[in-house]
């Protein structure tokens, strides 16, 4: 058994595949070490694939059903309100891996892993992510870590959405990578500070690069896809590897630092694939029938504003670098009671739908459909005829079929219970569809009560079967030495407890992976310690170490 040090580096959104076209061609170095001396294989996604529901499991060695985070908007129980999630939300209904080791004994460094903000107080240091610290938010605890940040690397920009592009403009498709490798060398700079000063038994390191850059060269790298160019392909379509270059030689660097107790491993949450087409369910849900209107002027002038004017919108701010801020400031009010709610001002929200005649709908993009039943405050459908409305939804949803290419558009749809359980079944989607592939389940407060199918707004992303699994590499002395591996996200957390001798918590889902690392994992339920030390924490302030 090890009890030396765990990094664990996220990649997120990169594509097995690329890193093999990377190690065929000899341009990943450390990763063909890590290939030929330890373990490789796959890492298991959730359902959906995306990037809150997927690095909430991994922090907490749980499925969606027993962390309760399920997308990056949740509903209220019993009701149609919404919150954006955050750390506080993560921590509310469950315990991050973190925080385990450290009522242990063990120091954690944590960075960039979604949910983030508030960082969580441990005895080691937390940085926060990109989505969910707010413009106003410190992003690092310990407090003097911003201030380090600053000093010897320089400005950390915490949300690196300075621009909302579809990539399809070959000028701005490369200010836009321009912009994502800077932020990226920067993160790697923090990263290696991080390491080399601030020591830890558990690193959890994260890099959203991969994910940003993939979203908008789908059309780029599909020969095949309706706004690939050439030309454009010509001038970018390295861009990955060389990205993935970059995370390379810092792998190389900490491999040189670790020692023979220490083990590394690399994971990506998820693949990547091309967009073709989007499509809205509430705007599907609405002609189908199962969704209606507030018959009221504010609302018959938003659905006037997106039916005829968004996309013209959408274009203009877009080009300003404005419309990825807009957006992101409208999930984040959204219900916190800190000002204006903006999603009420601007979207089709909760307040616009006719609740006493709707049965179905969504609160987020993902695919998850929720029925709108007597528990709720204008529950539509009664108890005894629940099971019908959703078995016919669900075969309708099963049958749509895009109006000019005839093909199906959604793969499957999954019941909630049989994808998350029972443990936060209030809050719990009814319904999840799995869009087939090029296709992409969007927003769905942008709904067109007139138009379902839409341009995506990027030519790449991660909504289907297929991109649901994602790299994982393991390297050190206490890895065993396998390839074709298929790792869940859930096993991450008790696999590193067990490497740092710490008793797996009963309530982690995932698996200690004793045929990656040597070890062998004991479970102990012990949340009331954890619990014991949040407390304590809450009366004597900031941990400063």
């Amino acid at each position: 058994m090890s009890e030396g040090s765990v990094y664990v580096f996220g990649l997120d959104g990169v594509p097995p595949e690329l890193v093999d076209r990377g190690i065929d061609a000899g341009r990943l170095p450390n990763f063909e070490r890590m290939r030929a001396e330890g373990t490789d294989g796959t890492t298991r996604s959730t359902v959906p694939p995306l990037s809150m529901i997927a690095w909430s499991s991994f922090a907490t060695g749980r499925n969606p059903g027993n962390h309760g985070v399920y997308n990056f908007m949740l509903k209220e129980e019993g009701g149609y309100g919404t919150e954006f999630v955050n750390a506080d939300t993560l921590r509310e209904q469950s315990v991050p891996v973190w925080e385990y080791l450290d009522a242990e004994g063990k120091r954690s460094g944590v960075m960039n892993v979604m949910p983030g903000y508030p960082p969580s107080r441990t005895s080691g240091f937390h940085v926060s992510d990109n989505i969910t610290t707010p413009s106003s938010g410190s992003f690092a605890f310990p407090d003097r870590l911003e201030e380090d940040i600053e000093d010897r690397v320089g400005e950390y920009d915490v949300d690196p959405y300075e621009s909302y592009d579809d990539g399809t403009d070959g000028d701005n498709l490369g200010g836009l990578l321009d912009t994502f490798f800077e932020i990226e060398r920067n993160r790697i700079e923090v990263a290696k500070l991080l390491v080399e000063e601030y020591g830890c038994d558990f690193y959890s390191l994260v890099f959203s690069g991969p994910d940003n850059v993939l979203h908008v060269l789908g059309h780029v790298l599909d020969e095949t896809h309706p706004k690939h160019d050439p030309q454009v392909a010509a001038r970018y379509d390295d861009k990955p590897l060389q990205l993935l270059e970059l995370y390379d030689d810092f792998l190389g660097w900490v491999m040189e630092r670790m020692g023979d107790d220490d083990t590394m491993m690399v994971l990506s949450d998820h693949g990547h694939g091309p967009v073709y087409q989007t499509i809205n369910l509430n705007s599907w849900l609405y002609q189908a029938g199962y969704l209606e209107l507030e018959d009221r002027p504010w609302t018959r002038l938003k659905q006037f504003g997106y039916n005829y004017v968004y996309d013209a919108v959408e274009t203009v701010m877009s080009e300003l670098n404005l419309f990825s801020k807009l957006k992101m400031g409208v999930a984040r009010t959204n219900g916190d009671g800190s000002g204006p709610d903006l999603a009420e001002l601007l979207t089709i929200s909760r307040k616009d739908i006719d609740w006493s005649e709707t049965a179905a709908f969504t609160v987020a993009s993902g695919g998850q459909v929720y029925l709108n039943t007597d528990d709720h405050e204008e529950g539509a459908i009664l108890p005894g005829k629940y099971d019908e409305v959703r078995d016919r939804l669900r075969e309708e949803l099963l049958a749509i079929e895009h109006p000019e290419r005839g093909e199906r558009v959604i793969d499957s749809v999954l019941y909630g219970e049989d994808v998350y359980g029972d443990e936060y079944d209030e809050t719990r989607p009814d319904l999840v569809c799995m869009p087939a592939p090029g296709y992409q389940i969007q927003y769905p407060q942008t709904m067109k009560t007139k138009r379902v199918f839409a341009d995506p707004p990027k030519t790449g992303s991660h909504t289907s079967q297929h991109e649901m699994h994602g790299i994982f590499y393991a390297w050190g002395d206490p890895v065993e030495s396998e390839t074709g591996v298929t790792v869940d996200l859930t096993d991450f957390a008790p696999t590193a407890c067990s490497l740092l001798d710490v008793p797996v918590p009963e309530e982690m889902d995932g698996e200690v992976r004793d045929d990656v690392v040597d070890v062998r994992g004991e479970r102990e339920r012990f949340d009331g310690k954890v619990e014991a030390k949040r407390a304590v924490r809450d009366v004597v302030g900031d941990i400063e170490q």
